[in-house]
């Protein structure tokens, strides 16, 4: 695959160009390269000739990596110093460019951190457990006529997180049309428009808000020790290939952690994981309505209950509902605890295949090794703020995240059975 860009006033368009191998590469996957040319809108105080191509290079990967076949060319010059510490981590294919005449970006610089910032319940929660001084970045996809996403709510969360003083930018970028179904190309692509900026807004580190059942596994088959896996050593020699910091202040709090935190912390209120409905008032017929409404009813955060029985009626929450595991199981069956649902047929059912027994206090808590995914430099400050509103997991409780697995469950007679009921349901409900 042949790689370039262009620049057309403050936008920057990227242009790829595949080559057979590229094209037997994608027959191999899920998802497709769609036929358009990506742009970032970048800010109207930076000149987008001044971004480092090194930065442009590295934004490139995060949006074809899945894509490339053989060989991916840069047809522009960019550091050696970049294309060393790349091939560490890429080896499927082989990068070449056009020269190294480009000046490398220091291997440590900036001088504070940025956030890939959403709008989310688990994104505002880092929010709120970084530092003041740190920057918002909000990708902005470009909505259109026919898709169901709606950029305003957080549009207007940054609106609003702006207007209190936080550093916010918002960045138009239409790259999660690159692929088809629509969305990020490669996990993290949502920081690219952060990459870009990071010198202009002086960064030395980029965080996110992934939470503990997404880096440790914990609510899917088995345990992950995510400072051994692959995502970890990838994207954070990516990072480092520009001298950024991956950050994951998150990453040892459950979603039911920060669902807390969002309860708690002044302007947690600013939050809202639905990207189809309007700013406090979600679809309530998504995938992230169901576990989030579920969760916040269950931790007395919601004083009436969503309507879940048609909630559930969705085609996405049943097909999300009936995977074995569900996504995330740990958080329904904590939900699922918490409540009375014996007078709510659906989810009476739904907990026939989950481990009601399962004792999950534990998610209400901050796992504290992952405090090693965090920037030296702000290791103290966010551990000060994470224990203001969380409690630190002690041993024992630790040693059930090291231990998790589920596999006793999913092969049980009693989960297969409560499987059938359950789809047994969506078919009585879906044939009325």
């Amino acid at each position: 695959m042949d790689s370039s860009f262009r620049i057309d006033g403050n936008l920057i368009f990227f242009e790829f160009l595949q080559d057979k191998d590229d094209v037997e590469r994608i027959k191999e996957l899920k998802f497709k390269m769609a036929d358009i040319e990506p742009y970032v809108k970048i800010d109207q105080n930076l000149n987008p000739g001044k971004i480092n191509n090194d930065l442009i290079a590295l934004s490139i990967i995060m949006m074809v990596n899945p894509f490339v076949g053989n060989n991916l060319y840069f047809d522009f010059s960019v550091s050696k110093r970049f294309i060393q510490i790349v091939e560490k981590v890429i080896s499927r294919y082989k990068i070449t460019c056009k020269d190294f005449d480009n000046i490398p970006l220091k291997a440590e610089r900036g001088s504070k951190p940025g956030l890939a910032f959403s709008g989310g319940a688990d994104s505002s929660a880092a929010l709120s457990i970084m530092p003041k001084d740190v920057s918002l970045v909000f990708m902005n996809r470009p909505m259109e006529k026919k898709s169901v996403y709606d950029s305003s709510a957080p549009l207007e969360i940054c609106r609003r997180l702006e207007e209190i003083g936080f550093d916010v930018e918002v960045i138009e970028t239409n790259l999660e049309y690159l692929r088809e179904p629509v969305g990020f190309p490669t996990d993290l692509a949502n920081s690219i428009p952060a990459i870009l900026h990071s010198e202009y807004l002086d960064l030395d580190s980029i965080a996110f808000g992934t939470v503990l059942e997404s880096g440790y596994g914990i609510g899917h088959e088995h345990y992950i020790d995510y400072s051994k896996g692959a995502h970890y050593r990838f994207f954070s020699t990516l990072f480092n290939s520009v001298g950024l910091e991956l950050s994951l202040p998150t990453l040892g709090i459950s979603e039911v952690g920060t669902a807390i935190i969002g309860n708690k912390a002044p302007g947690g209120i600013l939050q809202q994981s639905c990207i189809r409905g309007k700013l406090f008032e979600p679809c309530f017929r998504c995938w992230k309505c169901f576990r989030k409404e579920l969760l916040n009813y269950s931790l007395g955060f919601v004083e009436s209950p969503p309507n879940f029985e048609e909630m559930m009626r969705s085609n996405e929450i049943q097909q999300r509902l009936s995977a074995y595991p569900i996504s995330h199981e740990n958080v329904i069956t904590y939900s699922l605890q918490r409540i009375n649902f014996n007078d709510i047929k659906n989810l009476k059912v739904l907990s026939s295949k989950l481990d009601m027994n399962k004792k999950l206090g534990f998610l209400e808590e901050w796992y504290p090794p992952s405090i090693e995914f965090v920037p030296d430099k702000y290791r103290f400050t966010i551990r000060e703020k994470i224990i203001k509103y969380l409690s630190v997991m002690r041993l024992r409780d630790q040693n059930l995240i090291t231990n998790w697995q589920m596999d006793e469950h999913l092969k049980s007679s009693k989960t297969k059975l409560g499987q059938e009921k359950l789809l047994k349901l969506w078919d009585d409900i879906n044939h009325k």
